[in-house]
């Protein structure tokens, strides 16, 4: 598609330390066609850090040895300018007692929630989050249509519809 915009393939880290946490945001990620580098907590998404660019930091809050707002700090200390989205079951509590200085995005969010932060968080505007929407049905759509033919090839079938991001 010529209007694959700035919203896809992006390389995002993400830090939680509840391993399907990571992996349930490195999916819906995936489907943007982001690359992903996980870590487990503070001190390793630091370590991670200090090793690689990357466009966006996704962090839990509430993680032990170093919460999602001080890793923000140490992030800000090494690259003031980079951007962060805490992610966070308890952002009505945090925002109440006004701890929530950074992007935050509450818990549990969907696939266009969490589009619609990246999109903030990067700096661009919700057009090209619908030119992002089309151009992942689209790969949704051929990547379908390409396991249906080896499904078929290797005598298969596939009750599955053709645009999965219909139902």
């Amino acid at each position: 598609m010529a209007e694959h915009n700035h919203l896809c393939a992006r390389r995002i880290l993400v830090v939680d330390d509840d391993q399907a946490a990571r992996e349930a945001i490195g999916l819906l990620l995936g489907l943007d066609q982001h690359t992903v580098v996980e870590a487990g907590g503070g001190p390793e998404a630091l370590e991670r850090f200090r090793e690689g660019r990357y466009d966006l930091v996704i962090t839990d809050y509430l993680m032990p040895q170093m919460r999602g707002d001080e890793l923000t700090a140490s992030i800000k200390s090494l690259a003031p300018t980079q951007p962060v989205l805490i992610v966070t079951g308890y952002f009505e509590k945090l925002a109440a007692e006004g701890r929530m200085n950074d992007a935050v995005l509450s818990k549990p969010f969907s696939l266009q929630d969490l589009r619609r932060a990246i999109a903030r968080q990067l700096g661009e505007g919700d057009v090209s989050l619908e030119t992002a929407h089309l151009w992942v049905r689209n790969r949704a759509a051929r990547t379908t249509q390409v396991l249906n033919e080896i499904l078929q090839r290797h005598g298969g079938g596939s009750d599955a519809p053709s645009d999965p991001l219909a139902a």
